[in-house]
C-alpha cells in the first residue's frame, strides 16, 4: 500500500477531528476522500505529510512513518490545498525556476506541456493571477517533478467549470503513474477518475472500497405492495427509507440482484405489485451515505 493508516487519531482541545481512522491506498488508485464540512479529510491529509502530527496511532506513507518524512522523501511526494501559500512576487516563470532547482527528477518537457496547456502567462505574478490560474500553476509544479504520491486537499474548489475540467485533465495525465489521494466536493467530476472510495464522517471512516463495488452494492429502490405495511422490522441494509402507502422508496446497500431483493421484500412486507433498483451515482451513493448516518445518530 502507498498509504496505510492504523487507528489514526488527532484533537484539537475537546473536538476528535479524526477518530482511529485505518486507510489503505493501493499504489496506482485515484482514491477519493468523500464527506462533509468538518469530517476530518484535511485533518488526515496534513497528518500523512507531516504538516500535523497525530495524538495516536500511525501513517505508513510510502512506506515510512509519517512523522518522520524528510526532504528525500518530499522528492517523492506532491501536496496541493486549496489553502496553500504561493510566493505571490514571482512571477509564472520565476516560479517554475525556483522548484526545478528543487527536483532533481524534474521533467521539463512535462513543465512546458502543462504550463501550455493550462496557458499560464509567464510574465505574470503569482499574486495577480485569479483562484484558478493559481491551482493550476500549483498543479503543473506539483506534477512535473513526477511524484509517486499525489496529495489534493479540495483542488476545485471555488473554480469555474472550465477550469475544473482542465485541472482535472491535468490531473488524470498523471492517473495510473502516480497515485492520487484527492479529497473534493465536486463528486460529479472526480466520479469518472477515481478507482477506489473512502467516505469519512465526524472523524470516523464509515467505508473504503473499490467504486466498482460500491456501485453494485448501491441501488435506488423504489416499490409497490399490495397493501400499505408499517411497522416490521426491516433490513439494516435498507436505509433512507420513505413510505407513502402502499408504496415505499430506499436505498439498499447490499443489493444483489433483483430477485433476492424481490424476495427480501415480499417476505419482510408481502406481495410487491412493482419493483425498481436503480444504479447511483458516487454523487448520490454520497448524499445517501451522508443522510443515512444523520438519521441514525
Amino acid at each position: 500500500m502507498i498509504i496505510q493508516t492504523q487507528e489514526l487519531t488527532k484533537k484539537f482541545w475537546r473536538h476528535d477531528a479524526v477518530r482511529g481512522l485505518s486507510l489503505a491506498v493501493p499504489e496506482g488508485a485515484t482514491y477519493a476522500l468523500v464527506g462533509a464540512n468538518g469530517a476530518g479529510k484535511s485533518t488526515l491529509m496534513r497528518m500523512l505529510v507531516n504538516i500535523l502530527a497525530p495524538d495516536s496511532g500511525s501513517a505508513q506513507v510510502l512506506g515510512m512513518d509519517s512523522r518522520r518524512l524528510g526532504p528525500a522523501d518530499f522528492q517523492r511526494i506532491g501536496y496541493l490545498s486549496e489553502n496553500q501559500e504561493l510566493p505571490d512576487r514571482l512571477s509564472v516563470a520565476q516560479y517554475f525556476e525556483y522548484l526545478r532547482a528543487l527536483y532533481p527528477n524534474w521533467d521539463a518537457g512535462l513543465e512546458r506541456q502543462l504550463r501550455a496547456d493550462f496557458e499560464l502567462p509567464p510574465t505574470r505574478p503569482l499574486g495577480k493571477l485569479s483562484h484558478g490560474m493559481r491551482m493550476k500553476a500549483m498543479l503543473a509544479g506539483a506534477l512535473s517533478f513526477r511524484p509517486k504520491l499525489l496529495i489534493l486537499d479540495e483542488p476545485l474548489s471555488g473554480l469555474d467549470p472550465l477550469v475544473r475540467d482542465e485541472v482535472m485533465s491535468g490531473m488524470l495525465s498523471q492517473a495510473g503513474e502516480t497515485t492520487i489521494l484527492i479529497s473534493s466536493h465536486e463528486i460529479a467530476e472526480i466520479e469518472g477518475a477515481t478507482t477506489h472510495v473512502a467516505f469519512m464522517v465526524r472523524g470516523r471512516l464509515l467505508f473504503q472500497e473499490p467504486v466498482e463495488s460500491l456501485g453494485a452494492r448501491f441501488r435506488d429502490v423504489t416499490v409497490t405492495l399490495e397493501f400499505p405495511v408499517t411497522g416490521q422490522v426491516l433490513p439494516s441494509s435498507w436505509v433512507n427509507i420513505q413510505r407513502e402507502g402502499p408504496m415505499m422508496r430506499f436505498t439498499d446497500t447490499a443489493f444483489v440482484d433483483e430477485a433476492n431483493l424481490r424476495q427480501q421484500v415480499e417476505a419482510k412486507l408481502g406481495r410487491c405489485h412493482f419493483l425498481e433498483a436503480s444504479a447511483m451515482s458516487l454523487r448520490d451513493i454520497s448524499k445517501a451515505a451522508m443522510r443515512a448516518t444523520r438519521e441514525a445518530e
